[in-house]
């Protein structure tokens, strides 16, 4: 069996408005329209229920942890809100790092941690002789670089016709962020071959995306791989990785502005009205 994936979490509350507000106001969270709360890869969604009192009752049952780069910075900015300490921020030696724990209006437990250098050093320790010893680049995060020769222009390609704005910029690069993932558009006097699949977005309907995205002035690619069907440029793609359940996947490519080629795809699950066609 492969083991399921974490996307979310569920906070029950009596007064979801407040909670809600709390958790964006003070952490930051980018709610999406069904209401989730997007903090990397795991989202939060606060709901209310009847069964529930109206603070938590066993908050250490349970606690939302948030990594984040700067603790001292981020306690200044909830001290500024009049957060309750539940633990004061503090270096733990035996875990190499910094840790703090807060209360959300409900009673739930927030704890921010910040790791160190000697954090990763004492897991290298614990990890010798197995195989994660010696397999630092498990630990990386991925990050995806897009070419771009104009880069004023890329960024108006993917404003017009992605609907995409950069969540942050920097001298010659943009930071794009799509739910927990981010890629990057830099400026370069390399060019992009066009020849093969840079980047993906996986959509839960890629038919709703393919319309919505021509609907923007957005090209699609006539792609034909040998086997497979293809309707209305969607190329049906049989099989998929283990992990993912799925029978197939669906997928269209386009260019973008700088001749980097982009993938939409959408997996297809047993059961589907579309799993039929694999």
């Amino acid at each position: 069996m492969t083991a399921p994936m974490l996307n979310s979490l569920l906070l029950a509350s009596t007064d979801v408005e407040r909670l809600r507000t709390w958790y964006v106001d003070v952490l930051g969270g980018e709610p999406d329209p069904d209401g989730f709360l997007h903090f990397g890869p795991v989202a939060v969604l606060i709901t209310p229920r009847d069964d529930v009192s109206s603070s938590s009752a066993e908050p250490g049952r349970v606690i939302l942890n948030y990594t984040v780069t700067d603790i001292a910075a981020t306690a200044r900015v909830l001290d500024s809100d009049g957060v309750t300490w539940v633990s004061p921020v503090e270096y733990r030696d035996e875990g190499g790092a910094w840790f703090g724990t807060v209360q959300d209006p409900d009673g739930n437990y927030v704890q921010l941690i910040q790791l160190t250098p000697q954090y990763w050093a004492q897991r290298r320790v614990r990890h010798a002789g197995s195989p994660l010893g010696r397999a630092t680049l498990r630990d990386a995060s991925i990050g995806v670089r897009l070419p771009a020769q104009d880069l004023a222009r890329a960024r108006a390609f993917y404003a017009d016709r992605l609907g995409l704005e950069p969540s942050e910029e920097r001298e010659g690069g943009l930071r794009y962020q799509c739910a927990g993932d981010s890629f990057v558009v830099f400026s370069s006097t390399g060019r992009a071959s066009g020849l093969h699949t840079q980047m993906g977005f996986y959509v839960p309907d890629i038919e709703a995306a393919v319309a919505e995205l021509r609907d923007r002035g957005l090209a699609f690619d006539p792609v034909e791989l040998p086997g497979a069907r293809s309707r209305d440029a969607i190329v049906d793609i049989p099989g998929n990785y283990p992990s993912t359940g799925a029978v197939g996947e669906r997928a269209v490519w386009f260019h973008d502005s700088e001749g980097n080629l982009l993938g939409l795809g959408q997996l297809v699950m047993p059961g589907t009205p579309d799993a039929d066609r694999f």
